[in-house]
């Protein structure tokens, strides 16, 4: 349900519940106090007075956030709002009442304020009961709706991944390419098969999981780019420094070879001489930093609002319960560096 029609069903319900509530308070002044005409209008008066006390319960809620307290808490400080606010009611009925000369300050009776007030207190929980209750409900809804949608994102960028990886200019370019070689080096092009073999099953075969160890996923980098060097050549010139610990980190996967790949297309390939790729993991303030510097410039290598980052990021803050962050930025004058930190989880730990 969108806010404003929320906002729009919340108000018809105020509107036909007091209503309800003042038709009744009307019929018992009719049935017991038929000679005293003003407790018409003390109805009135009550029903605005709480009409107002329950509109304040829902702004103080939605201000400060009592639905993520813990349900206890939430119990106790509600119950604690609606005993204030029915004795301020009645109060304040009282001394209507005690204005159209009801009664007498003399015939106030400390034991009706207090009996009226349990009676308000009935009343205004009731009303939170069935407002929290709707919130709760409403709010389990749109985290389901939400879970949903995530996982449809996820299944989108699964399938985005692998047309991606193996889109048809992809196995063409790297089928040439072994294709040349199976005339000048047939190790070499039995080699570069079984990359691409490799490279493939792991594309079609990483959906089942959410996450993966960076050491995997280094596994599938390297193969990757030697595919990409046979088209490149000289080129493309590839490092990494990858920290003993990163090895054992979980990552989703394809998120190292999205900024690798990245970097490849929006930098090297932009470069008439080709250039350098450098990719660093470690651990730094809780987090694993995987890191791509690549010969460019930011101009030619903005991707920055790419949908496949997007969707990395996503599924970064699907998988391990926390969002994750990227930059790119123009760290030097021929240097673009773009940096993801995500979480630090062991992967070990996750499937014990």
């Amino acid at each position: 349900m969108t806010a404003s029609r929320q906002q729009k069903w919340y108000w018809v319900c105020q509107a036909i519940g007091w209503t309800c509530y003042l038709f009744i308070g009307l019929l018992m002044s009719y049935l017991f106090f038929k000679k005293q005409t003003g407790m018409y209008s003390v109805q009135f008066v009550g029903t605005g007075v709480f009409f107002a006390t329950t509109h304040l319960q829902r702004h103080l809620q939605r201000k400060y956030g009592w639905l993520e307290l813990p349900l206890g808490k939430m119990v106790l400080l509600v119950l604690a709002y609606n005993a204030v606010a029915s004795v301020t009611c009645q109060f304040l009925v009282c001394l209507f009442m005690l204005s159209i000369g009801m009664f007498t300050l003399q015939e106030f009776s400390f034991g009706y304020l207090v009996m009226y007030s349990a009676n308000g207190l009935v009343i205004l929980s009731f009303w939170s009961t069935i407002y929290f209750a709707f919130q709760a409900i409403q709010r389990w809804k749109e985290k389901e709706v939400e879970a949903w949608k995530l996982q449809l994102s996820l299944k989108e960028a699964e399938l985005q991944a692998i047309r991606s990886q193996l889109n048809p200019h992809f196995l063409f370019n790297s089928l040439n390419n072994i294709r040349s070689l199976v005339l000048v080096d047939q190790n070499k092009a039995r080699e570069m098969i079984t990359r691409l073999s490799a490279m493939m099953r792991y594309v079609i075969g990483y959906n089942r999981n959410n996450l993966v160890p960076v050491a995997e996923e280094l596994a599938f980098l390297e193969h990757y780019v030697a595919l990409e060097k046979i088209h490149f050549e000289d080129k493309l010139n590839f490092s990494s420094h990858v920290e003993d610990a990163a090895i054992t980190a979980a990552i989703p996967p394809l998120g190292i070879q999205l900024l690798v790949e990245n970097a490849i297309k929006h930098g090297i390939g932009t470069q008439t001489k080709g250039g350098q790729i450098r990719l660093s993991l470690n651990r730094q303030n809780g987090h694993l930093r995987v890191q791509v510097e690549n010969t460019g410039t930011l101009a030619a290598a903005s991707v920055s609002q790419g949908i496949g980052l997007q969707r990395l990021l996503e599924r970064v803050a699907y998988s391990l319960d926390q969002p994750g962050t990227f930059a790119l930025a123009q760290t030097s004058e021929n240097r673009v560096t773009a940096t993801l930190t995500l979480a630090w989880k062991e992967y070990e730990n996750l499937h014990r």
